[in-house]
Order: structure tokens, then C-alpha cells, then sequence
């Protein structure tokens, strides 16, 4: 059995506008920022930052972003799976995002 399945809650990093390609597919990509908090074998609290590249095409991107523009600090569950490309002689792993729920915004 095979499982490539991710969610994520975390924070859109900066604004991302949905954007329309020639062929007509449209897509969206933004950063994702998750925090995770906790407290290190001396007992001092950590909170340690991940970025995560985000990517939706089509329908999952229309859906989530109807106003066209995911603002920065939004607060958003992202559900999707894990895809690796090559960019730039880098290998780079990217969430490719099938469902988006916008929630509260800040700031």
C-alpha cells in the first residue's frame, strides 16, 4: 500500500495573487508558514519555523481564492500531497495542494 497524503495548518507568507497561464490552467503559489512549539530536553521552550512550497492548479485554486489574491497572514489548512521536481540542478519538494480552506487573517 502506497500513502502520499499531507495537511497542513500554517500562515500564507506573503500575498499571492491567482494567476492565469497562456493556455488558460490557472494557478496558484504561495509559501507556507507552520510553527511548531515545544520545549527542549533542558526545558527552555523552542519554536521552530517551516516553509513550505505550495502549488494549485484549476479548480482547487479558484475555489480557494475567489477574490483572486491569498493575503499574507491568512491562516490556511492546506490538503494535498507531495510532488518533487528538479529546479534549478536542486531537487525541490512541493506540497501540490487538492483542497485550500482559508481561515482567519491577521494583521
Amino acid at each position: 500500500m502506497y500513502l502520499n497524503d499531507v495537511k497542513l495548518i500554517g500562515k500564507v507568507h506573503d500575498d499571492a495573487p491567482v494567476k492565469t497561464l497562456a493556455s488558460g490552467d490557472v494557478i496558484l503559489t504561495f509559501t507556507l508558514v507552520t510553527t511548531e512549539n515545544f520545549k527542549n530536553r533542558g526545558g527552555n521552550p523552542v519554536i521552530r519555523k517551516e516553509m513550505h512550497r505550495v502549488t494549485a492548479f484549476n479548480k482547487a485554486a479558484k475555489e480557494a481564492v475567489p477574490d483572486g489574491i491569498l493575503f499574507a497572514n491568512t491562516e490556511v489548512l492546506v490538503e494535498g500531497f507531495l510532488r518533487s521536481r528538479e529546479s534549478g540542478g536542486f531537487s525541490v519538494t512541493e506540497v501540490i495542494a487538492r483542497r485550500i480552506s482559508p481561515g482567519r487573517r491577521e494583521g
